[in-house]
């Protein structure tokens, strides 16, 4: 065989691989750049060979590959909207360096890898240099089936020397025990590519095996790439453990969406009304809601009730507490992070509070404590909907409803520059400001008759409050609002022994200035009898039913019945 016909046939080879190949020579210039390489690159082979290798890839390492004789692989390159990974090495005849190739494949097909084993295609057909400068291990065979050329890594894999096989028929070998199975053999029977396992020296090897047909359409060779199938394994068993840390925040979702109390809304107050009834109707939409109000005053409960009441009240409401979480942990918080983002990182990252809501609600509370870094990284995520965790390159697109709430007049902030006026307008599309408790003490009957209810079954007690406290409670200002009110029940609930809670449990609380005068003090008898009342009212306003109200009271419900005529209560005026 003449050298320009030894030439040709590695050209059909080259053309013939799925990998786009490029070489350059010690000038710089292309010499090499197959079909595949022209496919990928949208560069016409004419092209491409001959010219200088950066006024056909602008980004190109090969250059440096070949001044420093140094290998690189798996190296990420973007390259017209595609993301391929490339393997570099110098080429070398004898001890110098004459050029320099790159061999590259769309990612795609490495993650398909990852996932099935037996698609996997990556044959590699070079010249005599571009062969020897393969990791993987390259056996060519005539059509005759006889061995003509192995690269050293086949060598290296299998055990044999090219001595032992070269020149030998694939029958031969099979019969003297150098391999388990002939590859070329079925390709040359089925005129079609062929992948099968083998063990050969103590390794898996997953041999893949091409036809090389002629103009004529006849087989004139045949290439079979052989790779050792661990890297393969190691990504398969990445990807379990991807799935085991799937699994594992699925989990922690689920944990999250049990711990939801979401909590009734109790009120009579006609502006407090105006606001549910405002919050019921923005629910539908998926507008952003800024909740304004002093601290305890509900905020989070009217979060709860947008959600509920939206299309998303299926998936998942997730809390940030803006100032309970420290600073430095606010972002990985927020956002999450890859392997190895920081010191101290989870060696498989974590996911951000801001993904797992992916599909819900996530309410920001006490927006007003966000340092201003994390305000414009916050502004981002709302505006481009979408995240990158710490440490990672790959965006993540967000589904989130933005709820946020804080006790502090961010339009002052924004004046003293210490919050983002941009942000500001992202998240109050729809504000919402709850009135404090002392703007609506028509609600504290209702709110201390649920809350004593509350601790007296959480407890198994079974008291009750005194009118004079009652009264001590309306002329409060209540200045932590609903939780102090709730606070101070629970307060009272456990640590006053009688079961009727009198003036005097104020004794240590700050309502203790509003216990009555002698001259308000009535007979026991009139007090226990407008207590009886209060309470048999308040019991049957709230069931609307006799049978349920003597049920919580603990009386029969002929009794409850009784007592309803000797009050002369009615349904009319039970509220």
């Amino acid at each position: 065989m003449n050298l320009e016909m030894e030439v040709w046939d590695w050209q059909e080879i080259l053309e013939s691989v799925h990998n786009g190949i490029i070489a350059i020579n010690r000038n710089g210039e292309v010499v090499i750049f197959n079909r595949a390489a022209a496919t990928v690159l949208n560069i016409p082979q004419e092209q491409a060979i001959g010219a200088q290798i950066e006024q056909v890839i602008s980004n190109t390492q090969l250059i440096q590959v070949m001044e420093k004789g140094t290998e690189e692989y798996n190296q990420r390159l973007d390259i017209n909207d595609q993301t391929i990974i490339s393997n570099r090495s110098p080429i070398r005849r004898g001890n110098m360096i004459i050029g320099a190739i790159a061999i590259f494949q769309d990612i795609s097909e490495f993650e398909i890898l990852s996932h099935q084993l037996d698609t996997f295609k990556a044959i590699n057909k070079r010249l005599d240099d571009v062969i020897e400068s393969l990791d993987d291990g390259i056996v060519v065979a005539d059509a005759q089936g006889i061995i003509v050329r192995a690269n050293n890594a086949y060598q290296h894999m299998t055990g044999i020397t090219a001595k032992e096989f070269v020149g030998k028929h694939v029958r031969d070998l099979l019969k003297q025990g150098y391999m388990n199975k002939s590859v070329t053999e079925m390709v040359l029977e089925r005129r079609s590519q062929v992948n099968v396992m083998d063990v050969r020296n103590g390794k898996d090897l997953l041999l893949s095996g091409n036809p090389i047909f002629d103009d004529s359409g006849n087989v004139s060779y045949v290439v079979t790439a052989i790779r050792d199938v661990s890297q393969l394994n190691e990504l398969k068993g990445k990807l379990a453990e991807s799935e085991q840390i799937r699994d594992k925040y699925f989990r922690e979702l689920e944990h999250l969406r049990s711990q939801q109390s979401f909590q009734k809304i109790i009120t009579k107050d006609p502006e407090m009304q105006k606001k549910l009834e405002m919050s019921y109707h923005v629910a539908n939409v998926d507008s952003n809601v800024l909740i304004l109000g002093e601290t305890g005053v509900g905020k989070e409960l009217i979060a709860q009730l947008i959600h509920r009441a939206s299309k998303r009240a299926k998936q998942p409401f997730i809390k940030i507490n803006c100032g309970a979480i420290p600073p430095n942990l606010l972002e990985s918080e927020f956002f999450g992070y890859e392997s190895g983002a920081f010191t101290g990182a989870l060696k498989e990252g974590k996911s951000g509070l801001l993904e797992l809501a992916q599909g819900g609600t996530i309410f920001l509370d006490e927006i007003g404590e966000l340092s201003l870094d994390l305000q414009v990284k916050v502004l981002r995520a709302i505006q481009d909907k979408e995240i990158t965790r710490i440490g990672g390159k790959k965006p993540i697109l967000l589904d989130i409803r933005i709820v946020a709430a804080t006790n502090r007049d961010l339009g002052d902030m924004v004046k003293e520059k210490t919050f983002r006026e941009d942000l500001y307008y992202r998240l109050s599309v729809v504000p919402i400001l709850i009135p404090p408790l002392r703007d609506r003490k028509t609600d504290i009957l209702s709110l201390v008759a649920e809350f004593l209810g509350k601790f007296n079954r959480k407890y198994g007690y079974q008291k009750w409050i005194h009118p004079d406290v009652m009264d001590a409670f309306l002329e409060y200002d209540w200045p932590g609002n609903i939780r102090e009110l709730e606070n101070t029940i629970e307060r009272l609930v456990v640590t006053f022994r009688e079961d009727c809670i009198g003036i005097d449990a104020l004794a240590e609380s700050s309502l203790w200035s509003l216990k009555p005068s002698a001259k308000d003090i009535t007979s026991l008898q009139s007090c226990l009898e407008r207590e009886e009342r209060r309470l048999i009212a308040d019991t049957y306003r709230i069931t609307g039913s006799t049978r349920k109200a003597a049920t919580i009271l603990k009386i029969s419900q002929s009794s409850m019945v009784k007592k309803m005529k000797k009050y002369k209560i009615t349904a009319a005026n039970s509220n």
